[in-house]
């Protein structure tokens, strides 16, 4: 029986199932749990909730976070010891625990691609063999993927890494790491969390406070309505545009935007279920987007777009790459060459490429996320150079950022490059997506998309559920984005109107929400990630 259970929990639909089971069923368990358990042991409740969600997906799969665990437990550890050795000097120390930190870094990334890029190595390497007549043969080994191996691999380089640069004490508590590690709510999306962010929260055995709870659950709840009422709507829509795409660019244009609206809806919504699950337990994650579409440019809409995957990479690549000794030395030669401006610019491009090509890698072993990774590259690169420019444009035409022609020629110019980049990330080959580029300006036919709508999988209650939906975000985004005080204005209504007001929004997600065959194979996006 507990066979079966794994079998589908780890199936689309059973994935697409916890969006509801987690929150109504999961969570309130264990919150009772922890609640009637001592403070000494609320941490063990935790820890085996933890185990037991990863179970119930992943099944003996456990195994790797408990492996990946003991790693950044051992290799802090050690080069705890090699820093307090006072009879090593300093720079012998800090060669030593420079190559326990790069030791354990292998050893983590080595099992990640393993488990997730092994196979697409292998096809990689027989495809340039046989470009040079090559003999070269790969077994597919088709190894089933411990699920949140992405996010937790990270989070534990993460945490090497600042003990290795002395911001944080390496951790004596074993159970104390592996609770962080593979705390439950953050384990299939993230967001990506820091160990001096929540590890002591989460050890500390804090009882359930009604405040917390109830802000949770509200959290919860406004990501249920986005996930559930709009993402999931739009999901049989959009597999069947993406199945059906060299048939006309309008039909592209379409798929396009219908995935962006659906990957926001989804991942931010599922984001918002983690955040408000942490909160119920007074556990505070940093929040992963900030009304990206109301971005300036490229770089700023992956600054309000999945934070923490930017921030990692900020902290953990760019900087430390910009900053090393041979970039530095290899800057001072484009400089001295090439002059200032474009030695200026040497350093941070070699980063940040290496920042893309990481964040393509990291979402899969496809060519089409390395693309995807690539686009970006290229964008914010291009937009580095041309900022200066433009801003000397916008005073010739007396012109300021803040003018309102400003703000809507970038809002389109960033919409458009956003969407053509989320229609590469979805395709399924990359000459799939450049074919569907290509019908949008040389065969586009409005009538065929208009002609299409019936057959999308959606019918007219499914168009306006979403229509009404995606405007209540939208009034909430600008709202959030004007830093007006949603919460506080609402916990000030009588009490009987604000229960009432809930009530009514658990009604929406309960009437309105995706539910029954065609839907539940929706999953959540990003948890194969």
């Amino acid at each position: 029986m507990i066979e079966h259970f794994f079998e589908y929990m780890t199936s689309g639909t059973g994935i697409s199932y916890a969006v509801w089971y987690y929150p109504v069923i999961f969570l309130p368990v264990v919150l009772l749990m922890y609640q009637m358990t001592p403070a000494r042991g609320r941490r063990y409740v935790l820890l085996a909730a933890n185990l037991l969600f990863f179970l119930s997906f992943s099944g003996a799969l456990v195994i790797f976070p408990i492996v990946s665990s003991g790693i950044a437990y051992t290799a802090g550890r050690i080069m705890e010891k090699i820093a307090g050795n006072k009879e090593l000097k300093r720079k012998a120390r800090t060669k030593k625990r420079k190559q326990v930190l790069a030791g354990a870094v292998i050893l983590l990334l080595l099992i990640l691609v393993v488990m997730k890029y092994a196979d697409f190595v292998g096809l990689t390497i027989v495809r340039i063999s046989q470009a040079f007549h090559g003999n070269f043969n790969w077994n597919m080994l088709d190894l089933v993927v411990p699920v949140g191996i992405s996010y937790f691999t990270l989070e534990a380089i993460a945490y090497l890494t600042d003990v290795f640069r002395e911001d944080i004490k390496a951790e004596h508590d074993f159970i104390k790491l592996l609770l962080f590690f593979t705390f439950f709510p953050k384990l299939l999306e993230g967001p990506i969390s820091r160990f001096n962010e929540i590890a002591d929260g989460l050890s500390a055995g804090r009882p359930v406070e009604a405040r917390n709870l109830a802000e949770g659950y509200q959290r919860i709840l406004w990501g249920l309505f986005k996930k559930l009422v709009i993402a999931d709507h739009l999901a049989p829509a959009v597999d069947i545009l993406f199945q059906n795409n060299i048939m006309d660019g309008s039909l592209s244009l379409a798929a396009a935007v219908l995935f962006t609206f659906q990957e926001y809806m989804d991942f931010s919504g599922t984001i918002d279920i983690v955040i408000g699950s942490g909160m119920t337990l007074g556990i505070h994650m940093h929040e992963n987007f900030r009304q990206p579409f109301f971005a300036k440019n490229a770089s700023d809409f992956w600054r309000r777009w999945h934070i923490t995957l930017g921030t990692f990479f900020k902290d953990y690549i760019f900087y430390p790459v910009t900053l090393s000794k041979p970039v530095m030395k290899f800057t001072k030669k484009i400089r001295d060459r090439f002059g200032k401006y474009v030695g200026n610019l040497a350093a941070p491009a070699l980063a940040l490429f290496l920042v893309w090509l990481s964040n393509g890698l990291w979402h899969g072993p496809r060519w089409t996320y390395i693309f995807y990774g690539m686009y970006y590259f290229v964008l914010i690169e291009f937009e580095n150079i041309v900022e200066g420019p433009f801003l000397s444009l916008l005073k010739i035409l007396h012109l300021t950022e803040n003018s309102l022609p400003v703000r809507v020629f970038r809002f389109i110019k960033l919409f458009f490059l956003v969407i053509i980049g989320e229609m590469f990330f979805r395709a399924d080959t990359f000459g799939v997506g450049l074919e569907m580029f290509r019908q949008i300006f040389t065969n586009f036919h409005l009538k065929v998309l208009t002609d299409s709508l019936g057959l999308l999988g959606m019918d007219f209650w499914d168009y306006m559920t979403v229509a009404v939906g995606m405007i209540v975000v939208i009034i909430v985004s600008v709202l959030k984005e004007r830093a007006y005080p949603i919460r506080a204005k609402l916990m000030a209504m009588p009490f009987a109107v604000r229960v009432l007001f809930w009530y009514v929004c658990v009604l929406v997600v309960v009437l309105f929400g995706a539910y029954g065959n065609g839907y539940d194979a929706a999953g959540m996006i990003y948890a194969k990630f």
